[in-house]
Protein backbone atom coordinates (compact mmCIF):
# COMPACT_ATOMS: atom_id res chain seq x y z
CA UNK A 1 0.00 0.00 0.00
CA UNK A 2 1.24 3.27 -0.76
CA UNK A 3 2.09 6.57 2.33
CA UNK A 4 -1.57 7.66 2.40
CA UNK A 5 -2.81 7.36 5.58
CA UNK A 6 -6.18 5.94 4.99
CA UNK A 7 -8.80 5.63 8.44
CA UNK A 8 -10.82 1.69 8.23
CA UNK A 9 -14.60 2.49 9.63
CA UNK A 10 -16.58 -0.47 11.11
CA UNK A 11 -20.43 -0.38 10.92
CA UNK A 12 -21.58 -3.03 13.73
CA UNK A 13 -25.57 -2.00 15.89
CA UNK A 14 -24.01 0.36 17.90
CA UNK A 15 -23.11 2.63 15.19
CA UNK A 16 -19.67 3.93 13.25
CA UNK A 17 -17.05 2.76 15.07
CA UNK A 18 -13.78 4.27 13.47
CA UNK A 19 -10.35 2.47 14.24
CA UNK A 20 -6.66 3.20 13.08
CA UNK A 21 -5.70 -0.18 11.45
CA UNK A 22 -4.88 0.16 7.81
CA UNK A 23 -5.11 -3.04 5.05
CA UNK A 24 -5.63 -3.15 1.66
CA UNK A 25 -8.62 -6.02 1.70
CA UNK A 26 -12.04 -3.93 2.50
CA UNK A 27 -14.63 -6.84 3.07
CA UNK A 28 -18.22 -6.29 3.69
CA UNK A 29 -18.86 -3.67 6.38
CA UNK A 30 -15.02 -2.10 6.34
CA UNK A 31 -14.76 0.98 4.20
CA UNK A 32 -11.22 2.54 4.05
CA UNK A 33 -11.38 6.56 3.89
CA UNK A 34 -8.56 9.52 2.64
CA UNK A 35 -8.16 12.16 4.49
CA UNK A 36 -9.88 14.85 2.02
CA UNK A 37 -12.69 12.13 2.21
CA UNK A 38 -12.78 12.00 6.28
CA UNK A 39 -13.25 15.94 6.19
CA UNK A 40 -15.81 16.20 4.14
CA UNK A 41 -17.66 13.07 5.91
CA UNK A 42 -17.48 15.53 9.46
CA UNK A 43 -17.83 18.79 7.56
CA UNK A 44 -20.99 17.13 6.70
CA UNK A 45 -21.81 15.77 10.31
CA UNK A 46 -21.11 19.13 12.02
CA UNK A 47 -23.24 21.19 9.49
CA UNK A 48 -26.24 18.56 9.89
CA UNK A 49 -25.81 18.80 14.14
CA UNK A 50 -25.79 22.90 13.60
CA UNK A 51 -28.97 22.08 12.07
CA UNK A 52 -30.60 20.22 14.47
CA UNK A 53 -29.28 22.59 17.14
CA UNK A 54 -30.47 25.30 15.51
CA UNK A 55 -27.11 26.89 15.00
CA UNK A 56 -26.09 28.97 11.53
CA UNK A 57 -24.64 27.15 9.26
CA UNK A 58 -21.34 29.39 9.15
CA UNK A 59 -19.98 28.01 5.94
CA UNK A 60 -22.64 29.25 3.93
CA UNK A 61 -22.73 32.45 5.39
CA UNK A 62 -19.16 33.41 4.83
CA UNK A 63 -19.67 32.63 1.25
CA UNK A 64 -23.28 34.50 0.70
CA UNK A 65 -21.21 37.44 2.31
CA UNK A 66 -18.46 37.47 -0.13
CA UNK A 67 -21.19 36.88 -3.12
CA UNK A 68 -22.92 40.30 -1.67
CA UNK A 69 -20.17 42.12 -1.70
CA UNK A 70 -19.51 41.57 -5.11
CA UNK A 71 -22.45 41.85 -6.18
CA UNK A 72 -23.39 45.48 -5.22
CA UNK A 73 -21.78 48.56 -6.22
CA UNK A 74 -20.87 50.86 -3.83
CA UNK A 75 -22.44 54.13 -4.46
CA UNK A 76 -22.74 57.64 -3.26
CA UNK A 77 -24.96 58.47 0.06
CA UNK A 78 -25.84 61.88 -1.42
CA UNK A 79 -26.11 61.44 -5.04
CA UNK A 80 -24.04 64.40 -5.66
CA UNK A 81 -23.32 63.06 -9.64
CA UNK A 82 -26.45 62.48 -10.62
CA UNK A 83 -27.33 66.31 -8.82
CA UNK A 84 -24.29 67.65 -10.97
CA UNK A 85 -25.36 66.11 -13.72
CA UNK A 86 -29.22 67.47 -13.54
CA UNK A 87 -28.08 70.89 -12.41
CA UNK A 88 -25.57 71.34 -15.94
CA UNK A 89 -29.07 69.64 -17.68
CA UNK A 90 -31.09 72.83 -16.44
CA UNK A 91 -33.06 70.88 -13.44
CA UNK A 92 -31.95 73.32 -10.54
CA UNK A 93 -34.90 73.22 -8.26
CA UNK A 94 -35.21 71.13 -5.19
CA UNK A 95 -38.51 69.33 -5.88
CA UNK A 96 -37.39 68.64 -9.72
CA UNK A 97 -34.38 67.27 -8.89
CA UNK A 98 -36.11 65.10 -6.38
CA UNK A 99 -38.75 64.44 -9.46
CA UNK A 100 -35.89 63.50 -11.48
CA UNK A 101 -34.24 61.08 -9.56
CA UNK A 102 -37.21 59.30 -7.70
CA UNK A 103 -38.13 59.07 -11.78
CA UNK A 104 -35.09 57.55 -12.63
CA UNK A 105 -35.24 54.84 -9.71
CA UNK A 106 -38.56 54.20 -10.50
CA UNK A 107 -38.01 53.09 -14.26
CA UNK A 108 -34.57 51.71 -13.37
CA UNK A 109 -32.67 54.17 -15.90
CA UNK A 110 -29.65 56.18 -15.63
CA UNK A 111 -30.07 60.06 -15.12
CA UNK A 112 -28.43 60.70 -18.51
CA UNK A 113 -30.74 58.63 -20.03
CA UNK A 114 -33.40 59.66 -18.55
CA UNK A 115 -33.26 63.63 -19.20
CA UNK A 116 -32.95 62.90 -23.21
CA UNK A 117 -36.04 60.63 -22.46
CA UNK A 118 -39.39 62.62 -24.15
CA UNK A 119 -41.50 60.99 -21.49
CA UNK A 120 -39.71 62.28 -19.18
CA UNK A 121 -39.54 66.10 -20.69
CA UNK A 122 -43.26 66.10 -20.75
CA UNK A 123 -43.88 65.30 -17.29
CA UNK A 124 -41.27 67.72 -16.60
CA UNK A 125 -42.92 70.34 -18.23
CA UNK A 126 -46.06 69.50 -16.77
CA UNK A 127 -44.61 69.68 -13.51
CA UNK A 128 -43.06 73.07 -13.88
CA UNK A 129 -46.47 74.36 -15.06
CA UNK A 130 -48.28 73.33 -12.15
CA UNK A 131 -45.36 75.24 -10.01
CA UNK A 132 -46.26 78.15 -12.18
CA UNK A 133 -49.95 78.21 -11.60
CA UNK A 134 -50.01 77.91 -8.00
CA UNK A 135 -47.43 80.78 -8.01
CA UNK A 136 -49.09 83.01 -9.79
CA UNK A 137 -52.79 82.49 -8.15
CA UNK A 138 -50.98 82.28 -4.36
CA UNK A 139 -51.62 85.85 -3.70
CA UNK A 140 -55.16 86.43 -5.08
CA UNK A 141 -57.58 87.04 -3.06
CA UNK A 142 -61.79 86.49 -3.15
CA UNK A 143 -64.08 89.65 -2.90
CA UNK A 144 -65.20 92.81 -5.33
CA UNK A 145 -62.22 94.44 -6.85
CA UNK A 146 -61.95 98.49 -5.88
CA UNK A 147 -61.07 101.11 -8.28
CA UNK A 148 -59.20 104.12 -7.40
CA UNK A 149 -60.48 105.94 -10.41
CA UNK A 150 -63.79 105.49 -8.83
CA UNK A 151 -63.00 106.84 -5.49
CA UNK A 152 -61.80 110.08 -6.81
CA UNK A 153 -63.86 113.03 -6.84
CA UNK A 154 -62.50 113.96 -10.58
CA UNK A 155 -64.55 110.76 -11.53
CA UNK A 156 -67.94 111.75 -10.36
CA UNK A 157 -67.52 115.54 -11.65
CA UNK A 158 -66.60 114.41 -14.69
CA UNK A 159 -69.80 112.75 -14.88
CA UNK A 160 -71.79 115.08 -13.14
CA UNK A 161 -73.99 113.21 -10.70
CA UNK A 162 -72.83 112.62 -7.41
CA UNK A 163 -72.38 109.16 -6.23
CA UNK A 164 -75.29 106.65 -4.72
CA UNK A 165 -74.40 104.83 -1.50
CA UNK A 166 -74.16 101.67 -3.41
CA UNK A 167 -71.81 102.77 -6.26
CA UNK A 168 -69.12 104.04 -2.83
CA UNK A 169 -69.63 102.48 -0.08
CA UNK A 170 -67.45 103.96 2.09
CA UNK A 171 -68.78 107.16 3.98
CA UNK A 172 -65.58 108.90 4.42
CA UNK A 173 -64.91 108.56 0.54
CA UNK A 174 -68.05 109.81 -0.86
CA UNK A 175 -67.88 112.72 1.85
CA UNK A 176 -64.78 114.05 -0.09
CA UNK A 177 -66.63 113.32 -3.44
CA UNK A 178 -69.65 115.95 -1.82
CA UNK A 179 -67.29 118.46 -0.82
CA UNK A 180 -65.79 118.33 -4.26
CA UNK A 181 -69.13 119.29 -5.79
CA UNK A 182 -69.66 122.04 -3.62
CA UNK A 183 -66.48 123.77 -4.14
CA UNK A 184 -66.94 123.23 -8.22
CA UNK A 185 -70.29 124.79 -7.77
CA UNK A 186 -68.59 128.09 -6.64
CA UNK A 187 -66.43 128.65 -9.40
CA UNK A 188 -68.92 128.17 -12.76
CA UNK A 189 -66.77 129.51 -14.92
CA UNK A 190 -66.06 126.98 -17.66
CA UNK A 191 -62.98 129.41 -19.27
CA UNK A 192 -61.33 131.73 -17.92
CA UNK A 193 -62.27 134.88 -19.76
CA UNK A 194 -65.59 134.63 -19.00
Amino acid sequence: MDNEQTEVLETGTEGVVETSETSEETTGSVVKLTAEEKLARLEGGAKRLRKSLGLPDIYSKKEETKKEEVKEPKKSDNGLLEKTYLRSAGITEGDEVEFALETAKKWNVDIDKLVDDPDFQLKLERLRTSKANVKATANLRGGSGSSEVKNSPDFYLSRGTPPSKDEVPDRKTRAKIARAFVASSKNTKKFYND
